[in-house]
């Protein structure tokens, strides 16, 4: 069983996604705020889902540690600013997807960075 951090603070999303990290036989760990996306990153997750818009979390820096940390990150936003998840892409996310593709395909997502 491998730890996901998830850094999203909406709470439909947020629960969506750590039904599918459990149904997918992982922990999720929540974390909405910067102090609390700070110590998830810092717990050396698997795996780092963290939602492009997020308020009050560096994204640019979360993803650059979490990658130091070793974990995998997926990175999600809207369709509608390219240039949000051009900026993913660049700060080294290794999956980054519009909100709509993570909605639909977040079980193949999960499988494929984790290998379940």
């Amino acid at each position: 069983m491998s730890t996901v951090a998830v850094i999203v603070s909406d709470l439909l999303f947020q629960s969506r996604i750590t039904a599918a990290v459990e149904a997918a036989g992982h922990e999720a760990v929540v974390a909405d705020d910067a102090a609390s996306a700070a110590k998830a990153v810092e717990s050396h997750p698997a795996l780092v889902i963290i939602d492009l818009h997020e308020g009050g979390v560096d994204v640019g820096a979360t993803i650059t540690a979490a990658k130091a940390a070793g974990a995998r990150v997926l990175a999600f936003g809207r369709h509608t600013e390219p240039g949000v998840l051009r900026a993913a892409r660049t700060a080294g996310a290794d999956q980054v997807a519009p909100r709509s593709q993570l909605a639909e395909e977040l079980p193949l997502l999960l499988e494929s960075l984790l290998g379940t």
